[in-house]
């Protein structure tokens, strides 16, 4: 065998050994959606039109976000949520309103206000915070209305939920059951407006019912 080709030979094998320990580690997904038992269909008794939830963009990525022990953010390049935290609220919070009030959202096919039809709101929610340290914390403010121009409710609430273990997995899970807390705050404050209710926002030991 020449040595012209043991060079030849030996240079793929070394490039092949050196790109399997440059590998990277695998990417991990998480949803905040959990998979559940299915709503019960029918016809919707009311349309809220619940605009696209607003996050502020340092934390409205599909990398994770976590606090560090030291108050830095920890973005988790390999622990990733499957949709846009924005996307993943925007749906629980459909989830919440259908299952209590059975209400649609009309976002994507406005109907018209019609008298005599069923009620029609629409619904702003604005997550300003949604991070995870020893406890999850989503923090946000809401404004629902009677469309065309009746009562409307401005809102806010503060949803905690203890990391039951440090690192992602615990983080995700926090996160998600203070999320979905929230999507259920929120459709509650829209069944009280529909009801005429002076104080449609949510009461103290709301949260405390939901989180059982």
């Amino acid at each position: 065998m020449s040595r012209h080709f043991l060079r030849r030979t030996v240079l793929p094998l070394v490039l092949g050994v050196a790109l399997s320990s440059c590998a990277s580690p695998p990417v991990r997904y998480y949803s905040l959606v959990a998979p559940s038992v299915p709503a019960a269909s029918g016809p919707a008794r009311m349309l809220v039109e619940v605009l696209p939830v607003a996050v502020p963009e340092r934390i409205n990525r599909t990398d994770m976000v976590l606090n560090g022990a030291d108050g830095r953010l920890d973005i988790r390049q390999t622990d990733r949520w499957a949709a846009l935290p924005a996307d993943e609220i925007g749906l629980l919070v459909d989830d919440a309103l259908w299952r209590r009030l059975a209400a649609a959202d009309s976002y994507r096919a406005p109907q018209p206000v019609v008298a005599g039809g069923v009620p029609q709101y629409r619904l702003a929610l604005h997550v300003e915070r949604f991070d995870a340290g020893t406890q999850a914390v989503v923090d946000a403010s809401w404004i629902v209305r009677r469309l065309p121009q009746g009562p409307s409710a401005t809102c806010r609430a503060q949803i905690t939920a203890p990391v039951p273990a440090p690192g992602p997995d615990g983080a995700a899970g926090a996160l998600a059951d203070a999320a979905g807390r929230l999507a259920v705050l929120v459709a509650d404050s829209v069944g009280r407006l529909d009801q005429a209710d002076a104080d449609a926002c949510p009461r103290q030991g709301d949260d405390l019912r939901i989180g059982g």
